[in-house]
């Protein structure tokens, strides 16, 4: 039961980047990092035009327009709701980078949702505001993982969607290789067959459940052969050549798991030490296979998206 507040003039909406699948999770599993951006809205004198602003991060790579797709969630908000749009001040302050692989546009989407809908009192539920997200990205994982924060499962029920989470340790942490080209969800998307032979369905399922079963119980051995995939990591591996390489100089690192982040270009290992070498024998990986890159160490989050301000 949500109990409606009174409209705001101004409000900050601070959302996690997320890493989906972990591996053989496809459009299910994602958890939230600890690497956020802010979006805060206020109300304009009614008549002014919209104001847009992208700072941070992605300042002059993302449009200041009505088109920035945070601008558009807060718009489909309020046709949600029935309600006309307000001239709008949008401050999007970014710290995701849009490379690909680390929910940026989930971020973006849900940071529009949940501001629009603290702005007008909160007259949608979490869960109101989850099945929005969804129907905006097309899929619920990232957005899912972005707005209820740690390891969630989130799937299509008989009666709407279905999410659960699970809390995340402070000792389990990420190590994220960055690739400098990126890779476009759709691109991404689009290699991955039709169809799989039941024993790479069966494989899948048995290795989710590992996954979900490591964060219920804390034994991260079980990631070792939890982050393994064969339904989307062999397609995406012939467009993102370092993958493989990537996932194996890891394990003999020292990390518990390694798979894709998301459909890529970013690549995730999950590890409670070696951190340094971890990250070192990714990156040097994929230099040798043809991806200049970059290496990020994040904590998981526990928080999800909330409104700060």
């Amino acid at each position: 039961m949500t109990t409606t507040m009174m409209p705001r003039d101004r409000v900050t909406v601070r959302v996690p980047a997320t890493s989906a699948n972990l591996g053989p999770g496809f459009d299910a599993l994602a958890v939230a990092l600890d690497l956020s951006e802010e979006l805060t809205i206020h109300r304009l004198p009614a008549g002014e035009p919209a104001r847009v602003r992208v700072t941070g991060t992605n300042a002059g790579l993302l449009p200041e327009d009505e088109t920035l797709l945070a601008y558009r969630a807060v718009v489909a908000t309020y046709r949600h709701l029935g309600r006309a749009v307000p001239a709008l001040d949008l401050e999007l302050a970014t710290r995701i980078p849009r490379s690909g692989g680390l929910g940026g546009s989930a971020a973006a989407i849900v940071a529009g949702v949940v501001a629009a809908n603290a702005l007008e009192g909160s007259p949608l539920a979490r869960h109101d505001e989850l099945e929005l997200v969804a129907a905006i990205e097309g899929h619920p994982d990232n957005v899912a993982g972005a707005l209820l924060g740690g390891l969630v499962v989130c799937v299509n029920g008989r009666g709407g969607l279905v999410a659960t989470r699970l809390p995340v340790p402070a000792d389990l942490q990420a190590i994220i290789c960055l690739p400098r080209a990126s890779i476009s969800t759709k691109s991404a998307r689009g290699v991955i067959p039709r169809e799989f032979p039941i024993g790479d369905a069966v494989f899948n399922l048995g290795r989710t459940a590992l996954i979900v079963a490591a964060f219920a119980t804390r034994d991260w051995s079980l990631l070792r052969d939890g982050m393994d995939d064969r339904i989307h990591q062999p397609a995406r591996g012939r467009i993102l050549q370092a993958l493989h390489p990537v996932i194996e100089a890891a394990l003999e690192a020292g990390a518990h798991g390694a798979a894709l982040s998301g459909a890529g270009s970013a690549m995730i290992a999950l590890a409670t030490g070696k951190f340094d070498e971890i990250a070192t024998a990714m990156g040097d990986a994929a230099t040798r296979h043809g991806s200049p890159n970059r290496v990020i160490r994040l904590a998981l989050s526990d928080a999800g998206a909330r409104v700060v301000e």
